[in-house]
């Protein structure tokens, strides 16, 4: 009995670890919006992320990005803390990702602030 006691307590630690490791896969979860340039060449993301370690250690936070949609090459990019606001994202009707016509500059806007990020104009 002595020796199925060590045992058993690995096997529990075991199994409490893969259970744990288990219910906070994937560790980020995010959602978001995104939207192309009216050229068509960039998209302009929006997200907002939650992560979880193992130990607990909870972030939360947004990602904006603009991308060159050829390339794949991120252009521009900013993390800050949650932003106050409605919901957005895939599964809502309010948008926060607003491009100007001539594909140079995105706001993103929020009820309480606004991130303008701009592209590198080109001559093409």
């Amino acid at each position: 009995m002595k020796k199925r006691i060590p045992i058993l307590v690995t096997l529990a630690i075991i199994v409490a670890a893969g259970y744990r490791y288990i219910s906070i896969i994937p560790e980020n979860v995010g959602t978001g919006e995104t939207a192309k340039s009216p050229n068509g060449r960039y998209e302009a993301s929006a997200m907002e992320w939650h992560s979880e370690s193992f130990w607990g250690r909870k972030r939360h936070w947004l990602r904006f990005e603009i991308k060159d949609v050829k390339s794949g090459a991120v252009v521009n990019t900013l993390e800050t803390t949650p932003i106050e606001g409605p919901y957005f994202g895939s599964r809502s009707d309010h948008r926060v990702v607003f491009w100007s016509d001539d594909s140079r500059e995105v706001r993103f806007v929020f009820p309480t602030v606004e991130i303008k990020m701009a592209v590198e104009a080109d001559d093409d």
